[in-house]
């Protein structure tokens, strides 16, 4: 029977979406730490800006001044680095949830030829019963005749 025969292909695609959508989950993770990182990085470059602005009001020396501004200046690359990072990770992330949905689309055609299989299967065993209950029939009538 093809049906049969073909569900060690089933259970091999069916394994093959599972690791792809526990792929795609634990990476999501990786993009969410990463997006949460950038949120952090921003607000440490907005506070210290601040306290740059704040410092400056109220008579911070010059190397202060410069202190803070270096430091900014640090963490307006992290900020971009973290951008950059992020939407690499988001890219990826996009990549492993399109392997996701084809291997699920494997799953599924695969799935229906299946089904398509059995449907046949079922059919040709009524069809075999019908005629094995004809036959019986009509060798009772022959040997039993009205």
């Amino acid at each position: 029977m093809k049906s049969r025969r073909l569900q060690p292909v089933i259970k091999v695609a069916k394994n093959r979406e599972e690791d792809a959508a526990l792929a795609l989950i634990e990476y999501r993770k990786v993009v969410d730490q990463h997006e949460a990182k950038l949120i952090e990085l921003k607000q440490y470059h907005a506070e210290y800006i601040l306290r740059l602005n704040e410092g400056s009001r109220i008579g911070m020396n010059i190397a202060q001044i410069n202190d803070y501004r270096s430091f900014i200046a640090r963490l307006a690359l992290a900020v971009a680095q973290q951008e950059t990072l992020l939407k690499e990770c988001e890219q990826q992330l996009k990549d492993k949830n399109s392997a996701w949905m084809l291997t699920r689309a494997r799953h599924q055609a695969l799935g229906k030829v299946v089904e398509r299989y059995q449907q046949q299967e079922h059919e040709v065993s009524e069809k075999r019963e019908q005629a094995e209950s004809d036959e019986r029939a009509q060798h009772m009538r022959k040997r039993y005749p009205p």
